[in-house]
């Protein structure tokens, strides 16, 4: 008898201890930050899922004969568009350049995949005046310097807010990387993730410049 009583005493006390555990890890549950974590691991595996499917973007010379070139007048074109330390520029800022126009958002996985690439591809071409890349997002500054650290690639970029969109440059999705010859005509529009350090795309600006 006594051993049943001492039994249920510990059952008991069994209870309690559990029933203290859930109430304390109840209390220290940070939901928000477990689904920060989910999110960034989603992130990472959806990356990495892109990054394996992604091919070499389809680039050619228009044929005038073929189909309508479109070409830039810097002079009345609204796209405006400022650093991360809030310094304000147009693309007249550029004019008789070749312009790599990429746009992309944090939010977008298919953006952040070609990332990589596209670090390879500037880094290759950062000391050429010839060549503007300009990496545009529609996001507040805040968010993007924020997102910066969490990418390699991306601090390696030159990177700039959307200020005034104008509707040369209008796209239904992202990615969309734009390509500008020194004659200021749109030579490629290219939607969707691509490897932008293939050998053909080096061909190609080499050739433009």
């Amino acid at each position: 008898m006594a051993r049943m009583i001492k039994l249920a005493n510990y059952q008991g006390l069994l209870i309690v201890l559990v029933g203290a555990l859930a109430y304390l890890s109840y209390t220290n549950y940070n939901l928000e930050q477990d689904l920060e974590e989910y999110k960034g691991y989603y992130k990472t595996i959806a990356i990495k899922y892109v990054q394996e499917i992604m091919e070499k973007p389809e680039l050619s010379v228009p044929d005038p004969e073929e189909m309508e070139v479109t070409t830039i007048d810097f002079e009345s074109n609204m796209l405006l568009f400022q650093d991360l330390e809030g310094n304000e520029f147009s693309l007249r800022n550029f004019e008789n350049k070749v312009l790599f126009i990429n746009y992309w958002a944090t939010w977008c996985n298919p953006c952040l995949a070609e990332m990589p690439s596209m670090a390879e591809l500037y880094n290759q071409y950062k000391e050429n005046n010839n060549i503007v890349f300009l990496y545009l997002s529609k996001e507040d500054a805040d968010t993007i310097i924020d997102y910066i650290p969490k990418d390699e690639s991306l601090g390696q970029l030159p990177i700039y807010k959307v200020v005034t969109d104008d509707d040369l440059f209008s796209t239904r999705g992202i990615p969309t990387t734009f390509i500008v010859n020194r004659n200021g005509e749109i030579v490629i529009k290219d939607v969707g993730s691509a490897v932008w350090n293939d050998q053909s795309v080096v061909d190609y600006l080499d050739n433009l410049l």
